[in-house]
Protein backbone atom coordinates (compact mmCIF):
# COMPACT_ATOMS: atom_id res chain seq x y z
CA UNK A 1 0.00 0.00 0.00
CA UNK A 2 1.24 3.47 -0.89
CA UNK A 3 1.83 5.70 2.18
CA UNK A 4 -0.25 8.83 2.61
CA UNK A 5 1.01 12.24 1.61
CA UNK A 6 0.22 14.41 4.61
CA UNK A 7 0.38 18.21 4.56
CA UNK A 8 -0.21 19.92 7.91
CA UNK A 9 -0.37 23.60 8.77
CA UNK A 10 1.44 24.83 5.69
CA UNK A 11 1.99 28.60 5.64
CA UNK A 12 3.98 30.62 3.11
CA UNK A 13 5.23 34.18 3.26
CA UNK A 14 7.70 35.82 0.91
CA UNK A 15 10.29 38.33 2.19
CA UNK A 16 8.94 41.88 2.38
CA UNK A 17 5.38 40.65 1.75
CA UNK A 18 2.69 42.21 3.91
CA UNK A 19 0.78 38.97 4.36
CA UNK A 20 1.13 35.25 3.83
CA UNK A 21 0.19 33.64 0.51
CA UNK A 22 -1.77 31.08 2.49
CA UNK A 23 -1.85 29.87 6.10
CA UNK A 24 -2.86 26.71 7.96
CA UNK A 25 -3.18 24.72 4.73
CA UNK A 26 -3.70 21.03 5.47
CA UNK A 27 -4.76 18.05 3.37
CA UNK A 28 -4.15 14.34 2.93
CA UNK A 29 -3.66 12.42 -0.31
CA UNK A 30 -3.96 8.64 -0.26
CA UNK A 31 -3.16 5.88 -2.73
CA UNK A 32 -4.75 6.61 -6.10
CA UNK A 33 -5.92 10.11 -5.20
CA UNK A 34 -5.97 12.96 -7.71
CA UNK A 35 -6.00 16.40 -6.10
CA UNK A 36 -6.81 19.55 -8.07
CA UNK A 37 -5.39 22.81 -6.74
CA UNK A 38 -7.63 25.63 -8.00
CA UNK A 39 -8.14 29.33 -7.45
CA UNK A 40 -7.70 32.71 -9.07
CA UNK A 41 -4.40 33.98 -10.42
CA UNK A 42 -2.04 34.97 -7.58
CA UNK A 43 -3.82 32.65 -5.12
CA UNK A 44 -0.66 30.57 -4.76
CA UNK A 45 -1.33 27.47 -6.86
CA UNK A 46 2.17 27.38 -8.37
CA UNK A 47 3.64 28.26 -4.97
CA UNK A 48 2.00 25.19 -3.48
CA UNK A 49 3.52 22.93 -6.14
CA UNK A 50 6.91 24.56 -5.52
CA UNK A 51 6.56 24.10 -1.77
CA UNK A 52 5.54 20.46 -2.01
CA UNK A 53 8.59 19.53 -4.09
CA UNK A 54 11.07 21.66 -2.12
CA UNK A 55 11.75 24.38 -4.68
CA UNK A 56 10.37 26.68 -1.97
CA UNK A 57 12.38 27.38 0.16
CA UNK A 58 15.45 25.51 -1.16
CA UNK A 59 15.71 27.40 -4.47
CA UNK A 60 13.20 30.23 -4.00
CA UNK A 61 13.67 32.07 -0.71
CA UNK A 62 10.56 32.27 1.45
CA UNK A 63 9.37 31.50 4.95
CA UNK A 64 7.61 28.15 4.86
CA UNK A 65 6.05 26.64 7.97
CA UNK A 66 4.28 23.33 8.46
CA UNK A 67 5.03 19.73 7.61
CA UNK A 68 5.03 17.69 4.39
CA UNK A 69 5.42 13.96 4.91
CA UNK A 70 5.04 10.78 2.92
CA UNK A 71 4.47 7.97 5.37
CA UNK A 72 7.29 8.20 7.90
CA UNK A 73 9.47 10.36 5.63
CA UNK A 74 9.65 14.08 6.39
CA UNK A 75 10.01 15.45 2.87
CA UNK A 76 10.84 18.93 4.15
CA UNK A 77 14.11 17.64 5.58
CA UNK A 78 15.29 16.19 2.27
CA UNK A 79 17.49 18.07 -0.21
CA UNK A 80 16.10 18.55 -3.70
CA UNK A 81 18.34 15.80 -5.05
CA UNK A 82 16.62 13.31 -2.73
CA UNK A 83 13.03 14.52 -3.10
CA UNK A 84 13.06 13.47 -6.77
CA UNK A 85 13.16 9.84 -5.60
CA UNK A 86 9.59 10.27 -4.37
CA UNK A 87 8.18 13.05 -6.55
CA UNK A 88 8.13 13.75 -10.28
CA UNK A 89 7.41 17.35 -11.21
CA UNK A 90 6.27 19.05 -14.43
CA UNK A 91 6.41 22.80 -13.87
CA UNK A 92 4.46 25.46 -15.73
CA UNK A 93 7.41 26.62 -17.85
CA UNK A 94 8.24 23.45 -19.76
CA UNK A 95 11.12 25.01 -21.71
CA UNK A 96 12.89 25.95 -18.46
CA UNK A 97 13.14 22.26 -17.57
CA UNK A 98 14.87 21.33 -20.84
CA UNK A 99 18.62 20.92 -20.29
CA UNK A 100 20.01 18.48 -22.85
CA UNK A 101 20.49 18.39 -26.64
CA UNK A 102 18.08 15.52 -27.26
CA UNK A 103 14.77 14.22 -25.97
CA UNK A 104 16.39 10.89 -25.19
CA UNK A 105 18.97 12.51 -22.91
CA UNK A 106 16.24 14.49 -21.15
CA UNK A 107 14.50 11.27 -20.17
CA UNK A 108 17.72 9.41 -19.44
CA UNK A 109 19.10 12.04 -17.05
CA UNK A 110 16.44 11.51 -14.39
CA UNK A 111 16.81 7.74 -14.65
CA UNK A 112 20.61 7.85 -14.43
CA UNK A 113 20.29 9.88 -11.23
CA UNK A 114 18.27 7.00 -9.83
CA UNK A 115 21.30 4.76 -10.60
CA UNK A 116 19.14 2.31 -12.52
CA UNK A 117 20.78 -0.42 -14.62
CA UNK A 118 21.42 0.56 -18.23
CA UNK A 119 18.97 -2.04 -19.56
CA UNK A 120 16.19 -0.72 -17.32
CA UNK A 121 16.93 2.86 -18.37
CA UNK A 122 16.65 1.81 -22.02
CA UNK A 123 13.38 0.00 -21.39
CA UNK A 124 11.83 2.96 -19.59
CA UNK A 125 12.96 5.48 -22.21
CA UNK A 126 11.47 3.43 -25.02
CA UNK A 127 8.21 2.77 -23.17
CA UNK A 128 7.68 6.40 -22.16
CA UNK A 129 8.60 7.66 -25.62
CA UNK A 130 6.14 5.27 -27.24
CA UNK A 131 3.34 6.23 -24.85
CA UNK A 132 3.71 9.95 -25.53
CA UNK A 133 4.57 9.71 -29.23
CA UNK A 134 8.28 10.54 -29.01
CA UNK A 135 9.81 7.43 -30.55
CA UNK A 136 10.70 9.26 -33.77
CA UNK A 137 11.78 12.38 -31.88
CA UNK A 138 14.20 10.90 -29.36
CA UNK A 139 17.27 12.33 -31.12
CA UNK A 140 15.68 15.75 -31.71
CA UNK A 141 16.81 18.80 -29.74
CA UNK A 142 14.29 19.31 -26.94
CA UNK A 143 14.65 23.09 -27.27
CA UNK A 144 13.38 22.84 -30.84
CA UNK A 145 10.08 21.26 -29.85
CA UNK A 146 6.81 23.16 -29.73
CA UNK A 147 5.46 24.17 -26.33
CA UNK A 148 2.95 21.34 -26.36
CA UNK A 149 5.62 18.81 -27.35
CA UNK A 150 7.89 20.01 -24.55
CA UNK A 151 5.07 19.48 -22.09
CA UNK A 152 4.50 15.95 -23.38
CA UNK A 153 8.23 15.34 -22.98
CA UNK A 154 7.96 16.37 -19.33
CA UNK A 155 5.12 13.89 -18.94
CA UNK A 156 7.31 11.19 -20.55
CA UNK A 157 10.05 11.94 -18.02
CA UNK A 158 7.56 11.68 -15.15
CA UNK A 159 6.23 8.41 -16.56
CA UNK A 160 9.72 6.95 -16.89
CA UNK A 161 10.65 7.86 -13.31
CA UNK A 162 7.74 5.80 -11.92
CA UNK A 163 7.63 7.81 -8.69
CA UNK A 164 4.72 7.43 -6.27
CA UNK A 165 3.86 11.16 -6.27
CA UNK A 166 3.45 13.36 -9.36
CA UNK A 167 3.06 17.14 -9.31
CA UNK A 168 1.84 19.17 -12.28
CA UNK A 169 1.53 22.93 -12.70
CA UNK A 170 -1.11 23.76 -15.32
CA UNK A 171 -0.40 20.58 -17.33
CA UNK A 172 -3.03 21.51 -19.93
CA UNK A 173 -1.01 24.51 -21.19
CA UNK A 174 -0.21 24.29 -24.91
CA UNK A 175 -1.82 20.90 -25.45
CA UNK A 176 -3.87 20.05 -28.54
CA UNK A 177 -7.20 18.29 -28.14
CA UNK A 178 -5.58 14.92 -28.85
CA UNK A 179 -2.77 15.59 -26.37
CA UNK A 180 -5.32 16.68 -23.78
CA UNK A 181 -7.14 13.39 -24.25
CA UNK A 182 -3.83 11.57 -23.83
CA UNK A 183 -3.17 13.45 -20.58
CA UNK A 184 -6.60 12.61 -19.18
CA UNK A 185 -6.18 8.95 -20.03
CA UNK A 186 -2.72 8.89 -18.46
CA UNK A 187 -4.00 10.50 -15.25
CA UNK A 188 -6.66 7.82 -14.99
CA UNK A 189 -3.99 5.14 -15.45
CA UNK A 190 -1.84 6.72 -12.73
CA UNK A 191 -4.84 6.69 -10.43
CA UNK A 192 -5.48 3.00 -11.17
CA UNK A 193 -1.82 2.26 -10.38
CA UNK A 194 -2.19 3.86 -6.96
CA UNK A 195 -0.06 6.94 -7.65
CA UNK A 196 -0.80 10.25 -5.94
CA UNK A 197 -1.32 13.10 -8.40
CA UNK A 198 -1.54 16.79 -7.48
CA UNK A 199 -2.22 19.28 -10.25
CA UNK A 200 -2.62 23.03 -10.21
CA UNK A 201 -5.10 23.86 -12.93
CA UNK A 202 -7.85 26.09 -14.28
CA UNK A 203 -9.10 23.36 -16.61
CA UNK A 204 -12.52 21.99 -15.68
CA UNK A 205 -11.95 18.69 -17.48
CA UNK A 206 -9.00 17.98 -15.20
CA UNK A 207 -10.78 19.28 -12.11
CA UNK A 208 -13.60 16.83 -12.85
CA UNK A 209 -11.10 13.95 -12.60
CA UNK A 210 -10.05 14.93 -9.09
CA UNK A 211 -11.05 13.20 -5.88
CA UNK A 212 -10.44 16.39 -3.93
CA UNK A 213 -10.34 20.06 -4.91
CA UNK A 214 -8.11 22.39 -2.90
CA UNK A 215 -9.45 25.85 -3.66
CA UNK A 216 -7.05 28.66 -2.78
CA UNK A 217 -8.18 32.25 -2.31
CA UNK A 218 -6.37 35.57 -2.45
Amino acid sequence: MCPKLQVDGLALRFPEAQKAIWEKLSFTAEEGDILAVTGANASGKTCLIHALCGIIPQSITADLAGTISWGSINLRKLPLCEIYRYMSVALGDAAAQMMFPSCELEIAFALENKTLPAAEIRRRIDAAAAYFGFTSLLQQDSQGLSGGEQRLLLFAICQAMQNPILLFDEPETGLSLSSMALLKGWLQELKAEGRIVILATHNQELIDLADLEIKLSI
